[in-house]
């Protein structure tokens, strides 16, 4: 049972001395492993242009940095707040989970003490008077 991926020779990465690089690094443009690589993950922007019945999709691939500073431009211009959601598969998800339940906890106890302290105002108004 050779399959092809089986038969190729993996090459040794001269950063980190792993063996991970494809025989084709050279022709593929790249000369360290994934692992070592510091190229920042790129993001890619759909538009639609033409007009009319001559409409087409299209696809914009750029960096992170390009991407937002487009982004930050195109929102001052309009006058508006930007948003960028960028995601980060590489990540490990029961940190960013850990980080979520931390900060969802912190506005649950922020909105009980401001619950707490209306009730504690409500018992110290005098009853029939009008406030």
């Amino acid at each position: 049972m050779n399959t092809t991926f089986q038969r190729i020779k993996m090459l040794k990465c001269p950063a980190c001395g792993e063996f991970t690089l494809h025989p084709k690094r050279k022709e593929l443009g790249y000369h360290v492993c994934i692992n070592c690589s510091t190229t920042k993950p790129v993001v890619g922007i759909t538009t639609v242009e033409g007009s009319g019945d001559h409409t087409y999709n299209d696809m914009i691939i750029m960096d992170q940095d390009t991407a937002a500073a487009i982004a930050n431009k195109a929102a001052e211009l309009a006058g508006k707040k930007v948003d960028i959601e960028m995601l980060d598969l590489d990540a490990d998800e029961s940190e960013i989970n850990q980080t979520v339940k931390e900060q969802v906890q912190k506005i649950l106890d922020d909105e009980k003490e401001e619950e707490e302290e209306e009730e504690e105002a409500k018992e110290t108004r005098v009853k029939g008077i009008d406030y």
